[in-house]
């Protein structure tokens, strides 16, 4: 009789030890994304890493209710079976859709980002908040903050910039939403396209070229959060001053076949 009632009193405990601590995993939500997404498995383990937040707790939201928050601080690798930030020199917290984009159709993405007003950049360490990733690949296209002078657009072919461009100054995005807009056509042949768009202004337009290497039939993912890469390089140029912990949300991040269908919610 005793063993049952401890056993009966040792479950209640691990019940109550269980809800006392939030879910590590942000949930897919429809207030923040019309398309199902998944934790990037590499992605730091901490916490921490990725909530799903409300405004009623303060935190900023684009649309609707809820927003992701991410944040990484020092030290926060992660790794799978298959790699390791931390051999790598990286750390980061990352979303992706969880369904891959085919070659030769065309689709729109969204993602609105917010930086808080107490954003510190940790340049030279690049981060990157947004990429398209050819999966089993390399990305075709990053949008970093790597010198805390200005989001960055780079169109890249296996992994190497072809082409960069200057979205919005960092600065000018503390402290309130910068809206992202993506418009591309997956194909191996010349008749691809790679559209991005920074505040409804049009920033980088690459008509007529290939936006899929031939290394890969996988296809692509959308991915975002924050993934930093060349982490040493901090203290190589700052010595002993402390890394800066970073923080950023996002919100309405969205997939479709047409404009209409990703940006109708930040039309209210």
């Amino acid at each position: 009789m005793n063993i049952i009632y401890s056993l009966k009193y040792s479950f209640f405990i691990l019940i109550l030890l269980f809800l006392s601590f939030p879910i590590l995993e942000a949930k897919n939500s429809k207030d923040v994304s019309n398309t199902q997404v998944e934790k990037k498995s590499i992605s730091h383990k901490q916490k921490y890493s990725l909530q799903l937040v409300d405004s009623k707790d303060g935190h900023p939201v684009r649309s609707g209710n809820k927003s992701w928050r991410f944040e990484v601080r020092e030290g926060d690798c992660g790794g799978d079976k298959k790699y390791s930030d931390c051999k790598s020199n990286r750390q980061r917290t990352e979303l992706q859709t969880k369904e891959y984009q085919k070659r030769n159709k065309e689709y729109w993405y969204s993602a609105s980002i917010y930086l808080p007003e107490n954003y510190i950049s940790a340049a030279p360490v690049k981060t990157v908040f947004s990429q398209i990733f050819e999966k089993g690949w390399k990305p075709i296209l990053m949008i970093t903050d790597r010198e805390n002078k200005w989001l960055e657009v780079g169109r890249m072919w296996s992994g190497e910039y072809v082409e960069m461009k200057k979205g919005i100054k960092i600065s000018d995005m503390k402290g309130k939403w910068t809206d992202i807009l993506i418009n591309v056509r997956y194909s191996r042949k010349e008749d691809g396209f790679m559209k991005v768009w920074i505040n409804n202004k049009l920033i980088l337009e690459s008509l007529n070229i290939k936006t899929f290497t031939p290394y890969t039939n996988k296809g692509a993912k959308l991915e975002w959060g924050i993934y930093q890469t060349g982490v040493s390089y901090w203290k190589s140029k700052n010595g002993d001053k402390p890394y800066p912990s970073m923080v950023v949300y996002f919100d309405e991040v969205n997939q479709g076949s047409s404009k209409e269908k990703v940006i109708k919610n930040l039309r209210k």
